[in-house]
């Protein structure tokens, strides 16, 4: 049985959370500052929450039943 947690639209927006919390196209020479931190900090640990709330979502759906 094809669980949710292998639909294409699970992954994808895995994929999209992924590349917005990891600051690979922040400018190396970008000062601004967010809070006395550098924004591309708030924003990694932003995505991070987001991933981890996303997961936590996921785990509390059904899961599908197992076969015996």
């Amino acid at each position: 049985m094809k669980g949710p947690y292998l639909s294409l639209k699970v992954w994808g927006v895995y994929a999209v959370l992924l590349l917005v919390a990891v600051p690979w196209y922040w400018p190396a020479d970008d000062k601004t500052r967010w809070a006395g931190v550098p924004a591309w900090v708030v924003v990694s640990l932003a995505g991070s929450v987001v991933v981890s709330l996303y997961t936590a979502w996921l785990l509390r759906r059904p899961w599908p039943s197992e076969e015996e």
